[in-house]
């Protein structure tokens, strides 16, 4: 019961705190430090954690523009969670391959922002000055990513609440075998209990009609004893004459 009412809780607890979804996934204008200088990106705040979100960007940039995002970028400063796509053709970015690189960050416990910078190589990074026609179709690749997102993020919200119920109902199926199989042991056990209750009553009856046959039997020797003594010593006068 303490285990259900926790569960019970943390289930409650876990709508209870649920993000916001009326959010602003509005995609600005960004500053990330890579190769010995701040580059300007694309950024945008969705919900989701950072693992969820992390694993969906590669997933929809893979599905929505053929663009493999790889873990790990050198150079990147104070991000940990790093991706990197290398010498990518093919894009509506650009006619020549292009370097994209994107960083996830915590916010909270339940939104991550993503960056999105790049360019056609190691020194010529897109800006929103320079290259502003490269720069704005990273920012609609995230405007359209931003959406997708929190779809994810909701979906990913019903598959923690199913597993949730899941683990609940094979809980609540677990106590009632429990309870199914204690209520069949003490059923037993009561009939086992009858039968020894019989078996003793008989046993009683028993014992008190075998000590009134072990009291006939102690006086029949009695008397059986005197009349073994009388002839006993009725052969020993005939013996004598």
């Amino acid at each position: 019961m303490r285990f259900y009412r926790l569960s019970l809780g943390l289930l409650l607890a876990g709508l209870a705190t649920a993000p916001a979804w009326a959010q602003n996934y509005v995609v600005r204008q960004g500053q990330l430090p890579y190769a010995g200088r701040s580059q300007a990106s694309v950024n945008v705040v969705v919900d989701g954690t950072e693992d969820v979100t992390r694993d969906f960007f590669q997933s929809y940039m893979k599905e929505a523009y053929h663009i493999s995002f790889k873990n790990g970028i050198t150079g990147l400063l104070g991000k940990k969670n790093t991706l990197s796509a290398k010498q990518v053709t093919g894009t509506a970015i650009s006619s020549r391959a292009v370097d994209l690189y994107a960083a996830t960050t915590v916010l909270t416990d339940s939104t991550t922002e993503v960056a999105l910078f790049g360019g056609f190589g190691e020194k010529t990074f897109f800006s929103p000055d320079l290259t502003a026609s490269e720069f704005k179709h990273l920012q609609a690749m995230l405007e359209k990513f931003a959406p997708a997102a929190r779809t994810n993020a909701f979906r990913q919200q019903v598959f923690e609440a199913e597993a949730k119920i899941t683990a609940i109902d094979k809980e609540k199926d677990k106590l009632n075998r429990a309870i199914e199989s204690t209520r069949a042991n003490t059923a037993a056990n009561l009939k086992r209990i009858e039968e020894l209750l019989r078996q003793n009553k008989s046993n009683a009856a028993l014992l008190s009609q075998d000590s009134v046959q072990l009291l006939s039997n102690g006086q029949l020797r009695e008397a059986g004893n005197q009349v073994l003594q009388r002839r006993r010593e009725r052969l020993a006068g005939v013996e004598q004459r």
